[in-house]
Parts: structure tokens; sequence; C-alpha cells
């Protein structure tokens, strides 16, 4: 494998910090992707970097990617507090900002002083999937050290989160937001996941009236919540690469 994955612990987290194997070779700075749930989409980094020669996008530039790790992701990723879906499961315990705060102020930071970093919101991106691609979606609200947001499979039907951007805008207007969703997303199960594509459409509408100057692309597939994860994430990093 041709990439270098440092793992390590800043506070009472766990993080891991994948560099392309330029990095050893030379003094460029590069942008940099901030992952949620690194944990569990390492092997699919891993091996998406063996298919491309160590390369972390295919089209457009290399990236630093730092995955994190969450402790309760029930909490982390959430913005508000929520009632469980369904009994005998946990709440939603609403620590987002929490989360998003030691991200910005906290793990960013810290990465900017040890790595070669392009440490400007243009070059700092937020990614993450289902709970993930929402907190990361809600982060360009929250933290102006984000400039670019990728949801994918995100929970956007998650409650009140469409009032949430209705009433509130993002930090900049100069944010980039890209939406990856599957027609069969909250197919067969009950409200509110079952109106997930419909939350999707509206999240994208509510994105290109705030963010007037910008396309928001939503690219879908044909698969459900968690299929097609390599593609998604695959086709995430390539639009990454080429809006920076």
């Amino acid at each position: 494998m041709n990439i270098i994955i440092h793992k390590n612990k800043f506070g009472d987290r766990d993080y891991f910090v994948c560099l392309p194997a330029s990095y050893l070779h030379g003094d460029k700075r590069y942008p940099v992707v901030y992952v949620q749930d690194g944990d569990r989409l390492l092997p699919v980094l891993e091996d998406m970097f063996d298919s491309a020669n160590g390369t972390i996008a295919e089209n457009g530039r290399e990236h630093i990617i730092v995955g994190v790790i969450p402790q309760n992701r029930l909490d982390d990723y959430t913005p508000w507090p929520a009632s469980a879906l369904t009994d005998g499961v946990p709440a939603f315990g609403g620590l987002g900002e929490q989360y998003l705060d030691f991200l910005a102020n906290g793990l960013k930071p810290y990465i900017d002083d040890v790595y070669r970093t392009l440490p400007d919101p243009v070059n700092t991106c937020i990614l993450g999937v289902s709970l993930g691609g929402l907190i990361s979606l809600y982060a360009i609200y929250k933290q102006a050290c984000f400039g670019c947001a990728v949801s994918i499979s995100g929970s956007l039907w998650y409650p009140s989160l469409i009032d949430f951007m209705q009433k509130h805008a993002p930090c900049s207007t100069a944010s980039r937001v890209l939406l990856l969703s599957g027609r069969m997303e909250g197919a067969g199960d009950p409200p509110p996941l079952h109106h997930s594509v419909q939350c999707v459409q509206q999240v994208q509408l509510i994105l290109e009236q705030q963010l007037f100057d910008r396309d928001i692309p939503l690219i879908w597939d044909d698969g459900g919540h968690m299929d097609n994860l390599h593609l998604r994430f695959k086709k995430a990093l390539q639009w990454i690469g080429e809006v920076n």
C-alpha cells in the first residue's frame, strides 16, 4: 500500500491520519478531509487506495484524511436530543455542537500544527455517512473552519433539521456541499426514515437558496441506506479533489 497511516489519540478520542505517498517527498502542503466513523470507514479507504495506486483522489488534488472515531455516535453526530426511533434502543443525545467544537478548536489546530496542511476553510472538508453525514452538514452552520461538507446517505430525516436549516444560514455563502444518496433510502422503514429521499431533496433546495452562487450536486444511485458505500465514498473524494 502506498499510503501512510498514523493512528493516535487526541485528548480522550482516537483518530487516524492517512497521508498520500507523495507526503514523504518535498514540502508540499495538502487540503484536509475530516471523516466521521473513521474506524468503520478505514477498510473502505484502504481498499480504495490500493486500487488507486496510493492516490487519495483519482482526479484532482491529493488530500490528508483524518478519520475520527466516535465515542458514542448517537450523541456525537446529532445536533440536539431526539427520542429513540424504536423501543429498546437509546435516544439521540444531541451533543453534536460539543463534538464540532472539539474538531474545530481542538483536533484541527493540532493537525495543522503537526502536518503540512492547507488550514483555510476552502481546503478543509468534513465528510460523513448516515448520522455522520448529518453532523457534517450541520458543521457548516456552526463552525466557519469547514468550507466544504459531504453528506453520504445522511440522516437528513432527523427531527427538526429542515426547520433549523430554513431558519439559519451557513457560516459562509462560499461553502461547498455534496449530497450522495440512494433512491431506496428509507424504503420499508417507518417515519421519519421513510421520508429520507424527500428530506434529501428538501435539503438540496434549501442549500441552493442559501448558497446561491454554488451548485449543490446531489448524486443518486439505486441502492439503499448503506449500499454502494465504496462507490459513494470514491465519488465524494473525487468531487472534493476537483472543487478544492
